[in-house]
């Protein structure tokens, strides 16, 4: 525990106060302070790593936003219908996993051939039936941050409906039974019965969905290779650039602290809330 995580992130916000590039990095320990420096640039939309970091909070708000709420909402109707019986369901269940258990760089490279602008099938289809009137860039300019989200829904639902799946199959089934023969609608029971006992399930599934999309990089970088766009730079993409392309160490380790501690304000937030609303 200490080795694998005290001692890096200790040094990592060590070295955030440092003016530690790759002129100093053999004598780190003799590199200048320079205090909370790196932190005031990545805020000041003055200097370019500000700008690329404001502009990358941006980013990951609407890639985040977008993915878990279309996702969520994709997984809860899917686990709706895999919650009946019928006919192969075992197997259904098994299959809609495979997005899931495909790995990064298989899963967003077959994705980056469907965004392909002139052999991709997304805008064959698009164009055969009149959506559109010429090739969409998905790869380049402002449309990335979209391909980046529908490559992301698709690898991530599947994981999120057998939550909700197995949630569902915890709820007793006399409520519902009941509930039907004093008059309640379908919609009653849903929001009144299935809503109810969801929400443990929909509180991890969130904070889980909130965690793993501000740690997003892999689809990035394998959709849109090591030059990601500002238009789909994210905090991660951006950290890596600063520390390893342009050996701006101390200022990529000021980034990834910031955004550990937005990471873990969003979390104590979430639950507080969670927590409040529970004991109404």
């Amino acid at each position: 525990m200490i080795m694998v995580h005290i001692i890096p992130m200790g040094w990592g916000i060590l070295i955030s106060f440092k003016d530690l590039t790759i002129r100093n990095i053999r004598n780190w320990q003799e590199a200048p302070w320079c205090g909370l420096k790196n932190y005031i640039k990545a805020f000041n939309p003055v200097t370019t790593v500000g700008q690329r970091f404001l502009r990358s909070l941006q980013n990951i708000l609407v890639y985040g936003v977008v993915t878990i709420s279309v996702g969520f909402f994709i997984a809860l109707g899917v686990a709706l219908l895999l919650n009946k019986p019928f006919v192969g369901r075992t197997l259904v269940r098994g299959i809609i996993l495979i997005p899931y258990i495909t790995p990064d760089s298989v899963a967003y490279n077959f994705w980056r051939f469907i965004f392909q602008s002139r052999i991709g099938i997304l805008n064959e289809m698009l164009l055969r039936i009149g959506i559109i009137q010429e090739p969409i860039m998905w790869l380049v300019g402002r449309n990335t941050i979209w391909a980046v989200i529908i490559a992301s829904i698709w690898k991530g639902w599947p994981l999120t409906s057998l939550m909700l799946l197995a949630g569902l199959q915890t709820i007793p089934m006399e409520l519902y039974e009941a509930a039907k023969i004093d008059g309640a609608s379908a919609w009653q029971c849903f929001k009144y019965i299935t809503l109810s006992y969801l929400k443990p399930v929909i509180k991890t599934i969130m904070i889980m969905n909130i965690l793993w999309n501000f740690h997003a990089y892999n689809q990035f970088v394998v959709l849109f290779g090591e030059n990601v766009g500002i238009h789909a730079e994210v905090p991660n993409t951006l950290i890596m650039r600063e520390a390893f392309e342009n050996y701006n160490y101390g200022q990529g380790s000021a980034l990834s602290v910031i955004l550990m501690l937005m990471m873990l304000t969003i979390t104590i937030v979430y639950l507080y809330v969670f927590r409040a609303q529970r004991d109404e």
